[in-house]
């Protein structure tokens, strides 16, 4: 009985090799008489490749195809940063912001070590000037197969301290967060030489209720 994936597998090979030809197609069971499931192309030695290569010189594009497949899946994504702790990632940023005169927003996505993945600019302009999507951030995030989303916000003029609309984007990206799965890792406001975490004062506030 086939499976879902032996089904793709024959599809994938077939359309690489068969091309209407009865050669083709003899071509074609041959190979899949003696590679018959992923994992024994996956356990192929040098060898039998050059072997095939000598066979037919139509094999030389499924290698190429195959060896193409096993790149893609070794292939790591270029890691941009860290994302640690808060001030390590602000200082990241403020050091990336430092020439911008503009507000922007960006996004930060990370992986399940909080290495960054993707830093991506989504706005600009001040949240109040410019309509803020969480949806848009949260597409973008899914994307990239992001594990965890920091918000970099930059305020030019040097006060970090957040206005009313940065304290409902705030919000609203913390509860799609939750709804998504996604770790909502910080909201971060930086100015020239400071910066305001959501999550340090999430935990500062915290801490100070448990001391009274």
């Amino acid at each position: 009985m086939f499976t879902p994936e032996s089904t793709q597998y024959l599809q994938l090979v077939g359309r690489i090799l068969i091309d209407g030809s009865e050669e083709a197609n003899v071509l074609f069971r041959q190979f899949i008489g003696q590679y018959p499931t992923p994992i024994s192309i996956k356990n192929m030695t040098n060898a039998e490749k050059e072997r095939l290569l000598e066979e037919d010189e139509r094999m030389e594009v499924l290698l190429a195809a195959i060896e193409l497949g096993t790149m893609v899946v070794r292939s790591q994504a270029p890691l941009l940063g860290h994302a640690y702790s808060s001030q390590l990632l602000s200082t990241e940023m403020m050091d990336r912001l430092s020439g911008e005169n503009q507000e922007s927003l960006y996004l930060v996505g990370t992986d399940v070590h909080n290495d960054i993945i993707d830093i991506k600019k989504m706005f600009v302009g001040g949240l109040s000037e410019c309509s803020v999507y969480p949806d848009r951030v949260f597409r973008r995030a899914l994307l990239q197969s992001a594990n965890g989303i920091a918000v970099v916000h930059n305020h030019p003029s040097g006060n970090v301290e957040p206005s009313s609309a940065d304290i409902a984007m705030i919000k609203r990206l913390e509860k799609g967060s939750r709804i998504l799965g996604i770790t909502f890792l910080d909201f971060l406001i930086v100015g020239r030489n400071s910066y305001y975490s959501w999550r340090e004062n999430q935990a500062f506030h915290k801490n100070e209720e448990e001391k009274s």
